[in-house]
């Protein structure tokens, strides 16, 4: 089980030896493939080979390329799955009732936001109790879309009275940047586990590969959202050790089921209590609770 996240960010060579990844920039150094979780190769001189590519699935790797203005653009999502009942899985995914979509999708939009109050709370923010309060008028299926009703408030209590999601700035950026590692890894995990991704609960475009994921992610942004309060400049661009950080976010530590877990393998706690709702194994989803910007103790 991997835990380590790379950020590469410098002109480098890739390739597999011993079961070992060799990271060579002029200085080569060796991580053993079982321990990673995720590289980033914020770079566009990147070299690599295809056998490199066949490991990362092997070993259940996600591996995460940049565009020319250092946005992840795409993903290598290992389709070697661990879960070894594939077809039972997409079955019950594609009998999934309405009423069963509606009442995962209430527990996820309160968890979404109960955790966007903690996020304010930790700021030291007031706003938190308006928040919170929200959850209460959470409908099944969220049929009054107190999602958004929270949205409007919760970001300009967190980022300002002027901020707006659409606007060409700092933080907006790390918020784009951040959410993109943490859905490549949901959609990881979807496929690892033997779901059909672009079948949604509550996104349903046609024209989106992975529906599932982006219902999945709501209740992890805001450990993104913390991360830009806490460390992004709105005025400057996103420096290179900044999206260091949000990739490290993967091994920040929220709550699971009352246990810390790094964001990552609380991903895959969520994904896999997820089929255990929908085979009627439990009645709940786990979901994660943020408690502030803490990385995991491995031992």
């Amino acid at each position: 089980m991997g835990y380590r996240v790379l950020f590469l960010a410098n002109p480098v060579k890739l390739s597999v030896k011993n079961e070992q990844l060799l990271i060579d920039n002029g200085e080569v150094t060796k991580i053993p493939l079982e321990d990673i979780e995720c590289v980033v190769a914020d770079t566009l001189q990147l070299n690599f080979n295809s056998y490199l590519l066949s490991k990362f699935s092997e070993y259940n790797t996600s591996f995460f390329i940049t565009d020319r203005s250092h946005r992840p653009c795409g993903v290598f999502l290992p389709l070697s799955a661990k879960h070894s009942r594939h077809t039972s899985v997409l079955k019950s995914q594609i009998e999934m009732t309405l009423p069963t979509k509606k009442k995962l999708w209430k527990q996820i939009i309160v968890r979404k936001i109960e955790n966007q109050a903690a996020v304010l709370k930790l700021r030291g923010n007031e706003g938190w109790k308006e928040i919170d309060n929200l959850k209460l008028k959470v409908k099944s299926g969220d049929s009054e879309n107190m999602e958004a009703v929270a949205a409007s408030k919760y970001f300009k209590l967190l980022f300002g009275k002027n901020f707006t999601r659409a606007g060409e700035c700092g933080t907006n950026a790390a918020l784009n940047y951040g959410y993109a590692i943490l859905r490549g890894t949901i959609e990881k995990y979807l496929m690892a586990y033997g779901y059909e991704p672009s079948l949604g609960l509550f996104h349903k475009s046609s024209l989106n590969s992975f529906n599932l994921a982006d219902d999945l992610i709501e209740p992890y942004r805001p450990i993104v959202d913390l991360f830009a309060a806490e460390f992004i400049d709105d005025e400057e661009s996103l420096s290179t050790a900044k999206k260091a950080g949000l990739v490290n976010l993967l091994n920040n530590d929220v709550v699971i089921d009352e246990k810390f877990f790094a964001c990552a393998r609380a991903i895959e706690k969520t994904v896999s209590s997820l089929t255990g709702f929908i085979q009627s194994s439990r009645n709940d989803l786990l979901l994660p609770e943020i408690i502030d910007l803490e990385q995991h103790s491995y031992e």
